[in-house]
């Protein structure tokens, strides 16, 4: 009898998805941290008096920023929605009863009526 701990009945593993998910998060604080180093490093520039125009430099910088906030925050939507159709896809691992056969050492040879259909 097969129970759900035999070798021979595995579940297929979602600890790839899981993982995904869990590191998103941190993914998104650092995309979100890496995008505002552009505007934060224009502005200081512009305080410190470096650079030619800081009004140029600074909008610039902001649109620099506002692109990879979205990229990132689009990067981690589609990657937490590809992760959760995967998961249910999977779905949970449910195994069925298993019954034991009642010929499982020597099975029952083919009917007369199955070995004549099949010769035709």
């Amino acid at each position: 009898m097969n129970s759900p701990a035999s070798p021979n009945r595995s579940a297929v593993s979602t600890a790839f998805e899981r993982g995904l998910l869990v590191r998103l998060p941190f993914v998104l604080a650092g995309g979100t941290l890496i995008a505002a180093l552009a505007p934060a490093l224009a502005r200081l520039m512009a305080w410190a008096g470096i650079g030619p125009d800081p009004t140029a430099s600074i909008t610039t910088a902001d649109i620099i920023g506002l692109s990879i906030l979205g990229l990132t925050f689009s990067s981690v939507t589609v990657l937490a929605i590809g992760a959760v159709i995967v998961l249910i896809m999977k779905g949970p691992a449910y195994f069925a009863d298993s019954y034991p056969l009642q010929d499982a050492e020597r099975p029952d040879p083919p009917s007369q009526a199955r070995a004549t259909t099949r010769g035709r």
